[in-house]
């Protein structure tokens, strides 16, 4: 069991690491760097593995624990699932997505970050 949730944390970090941090890249490019459809397939290929493999760790881990912990991580989760809806859903405004998608995704890295934390 050990060594299946460090295969998920491992691969919830790294896919999750690359959606962030390819969407907070894209904000920072000038408009006429458009977001390829390649990148767009990477990235949502990233949110779906994050997105699952945070799921599965969820389950796995947390079970139906509730507290501040789990309602922290919680609401990462929801932001996480709000920018890959905004990533996906804001075709004709890319730039616009991403930068509502870069917000998001900054919460949800917080969200994770002091979720251990909260009391």
């Amino acid at each position: 069991m050990r060594i299946l949730v460090m295969a998920l944390i491992s691969l919830h970090a790294l896919a999750g690491v690359f959606w962030a941090g390819s969407t907070l890249a894209l904000t920072h490019t000038s408009p006429s760097h458009k977001l390829t459809p390649e990148l767009f397939r990477a990235q949502m290929s990233a949110a779906v593995l994050a997105v699952a493999a945070g799921a599965a760790l969820w389950a796995i881990v947390l079970g139906g624990a509730h507290g501040p912990m789990e309602n922290t991580l919680g609401i990462g989760a929801l932001c996480a699932l709000a920018a890959a809806g905004v990533q996906g859903g804001m075709r004709k405004s890319p730039l616009r997505a991403q930068r509502i998608a870069a917000v998001l995704l900054s919460i949800t890295v917080v969200c994770m970050v002091i979720s251990p934390y909260v009391t």
